[in-house]
């Protein structure tokens, strides 16, 4: 009898486990509101969390949401100021994207001097790989910490 026990007993909570198992919650409601979610016969959970937290959350959630994208590395090809340096700037850009094609290139303005940058690096490590290579087309290139979009996963 007791063998019959011992046999059945893991074989029906190994059954109630793969029914709890299978409730997923939907995707497209946050866990939080998940969770606090009344549910007959199935408990219910509270969570006590400061506004202060909430407000944090939120900041962070806005301050991320005007400024898009990470911290990383860009190389930067050209630097210049002086009356031609817009066309030059221009000229620059688009014999890189010829010969370059794929690595975004970004012109920027920052009184009195244009710039053109390239790539978007998450590391510095990653941005002299295309340094180098760069190197004996614009011998005067440097690497920069940038504010970048996000690069691709590789």
């Amino acid at each position: 009898m007791k063998k019959i026990i011992l046999i059945l007993l893991p074989t029906l909570l190994s059954g109630f486990g793969l029914i709890a198992q299978n409730s997923n919650p939907p995707d497209d409601i946050p866990i939080i509101n998940q969770l606090q979610k009344i549910i007959p016969q199935q408990g219910r959970v509270s969570i006590n969390e400061d506004q202060n937290i909430v407000q944090l959350h939120n900041i962070r959630y806005l301050q991320n949401a005007k400024a898009p994208g990470m911290d990383g590395f860009r190389i930067r090809i050209f630097f210049e100021l002086g009356q031609f340096a817009r066309k030059n700037s221009e000229d620059v850009m688009r014999s890189f994207m010829e010969k370059y094609n794929g690595i975004p290139v970004y012109q920027s303005y920052q009184n009195p001097y244009w710039k053109i940058s390239v790539g978007d690096f998450r590391n510095r490590e990653s941005a002299l790989k295309l340094y180098y290579e760069l190197l004996k087309d614009y011998p005067k290139a440097f690497i920069i910490p940038e504010r970048i979009n996000f690069p691709p996963i590789e």
